[in-house]
């Protein structure tokens, strides 16, 4: 769902899809870094989605070793709710993901709209990880991400 820029430090993309709204807005250009090391809850991160041969962006939800879950719309880690503020559509239940060392949980914002996220193509290894760090385009929107 991007173009991308690649190189070994950085990549830059346009964003094309509405899953991370109000965040990310379909015909941004955002800039990431290879991610080293264990992001943290909420950083927004871009991987290749195998299946589909497809780059998409999504947020961190479960970090390495975690449980996670859904329940009647709330997202729990390890059995307890999370102050899931970046939601901005509801969530279908899924079942309990147990997350290795060196995996994470993502989803898009807009629950309802995301697709090719950890409910369905499963954990992600975060070392195959870009983490986003600016939005740069359109100017007016400029923004860091930490």
């Amino acid at each position: 769902m991007f173009f991308r820029n690649e190189n070994k430090a950085f990549r830059t993309y346009e964003i094309k899809e509405e899953s991370m709204k109000p965040s990310l807005l379909p015909n941004e250009y955002v800039l990431a870094t290879k991610l080293n090391e264990i992001p943290k809850r909420g950083d927004i991160v871009i991987f290749t989605n195998t299946e589909k041969n497809i780059d998409v962006v999504k947020r961190v939800i479960g970090l390495p070793g975690e449980e996670v879950e859904s329940q009647e719309g709330s997202i729990l880690i390890n059995s307890n709710k999370l102050n899931d503020s970046w939601a901005k559509s509801f969530v279908d239940d899924f079942v309990t993901t147990k997350l290795a060392e060196d995996e994470i949980f993502v989803l898009g914002d807009q629950r309802t709209l995301s697709s090719s996220d950890s409910r369905t193509i499963g954990p992600i290894k975060f070392l195959d990880c870009w983490k986003l760090k600016l939005r740069y385009w359109p100017y007016y929107r400029f923004k860091t991400f930490e």
